[in-house]
């Protein structure tokens, strides 16, 4: 069986994550939107969501491996007022602990990470959770054997 790397990785990130103070307490591979519109009151006031995303691939390397490109979304969700402060905060924290051009993975394979293109979603009247959507986007070399 091949090795998965996108498991690799996304185990890799999550451990990082968790280092982050009170935001790192709950770090969990979900949907966004559903944790957005649940009322479940035994999610902290601050967490970080990790939504898998599109996997394009760049080329084909040989008949062993394969180039990809995978996006997944770190998203820190809070419920707190000062929502806006919080989210930049936290925002800071995950590019300081996701530094470097391979955002510090160690991930053999791995060949480059960068954060896309960001958005905060300030709760709306009616929400109650806030959120920054981070797309971190890697290349690595996937094996196929």
């Amino acid at each position: 069986m091949p090795i998965n790397m996108q498991q690799l990785i996304l185990e890799d990130v999550v451990s990082r994550l968790e280092a982050i103070p009170i935001w790192g307490e709950l770090v969990e591979e979900d949907n966004v939107l559903r944790l957005i519109d649940t009322d479940d009151q035994t999610l902290p006031d601050r967490f970080i969501v990790i939504q898998p995303g599109q996997t394009d691939e760049v080329e084909r390397v040989g008949h062993g491996s394969v180039r990809e490109r995978w996006t997944l979304t770190i998203t820190p969700m809070t419920r707190v007022r000062a929502a806006a402060s919080a989210l930049r905060e936290v925002r800071l924290a995950i590019k300081a602990t996701l530094a470097g051009t391979n955002a510090g993975i160690k991930v053999s394979g791995l060949q480059q990470a960068a954060f896309l293109t960001e958005t905060p979603m300030l709760a709306d009247a009616g929400r109650r959770w806030s959120v920054q959507a981070m797309p971190l986007q890697v290349t690595y070399i996937q094996p196929l054997k």
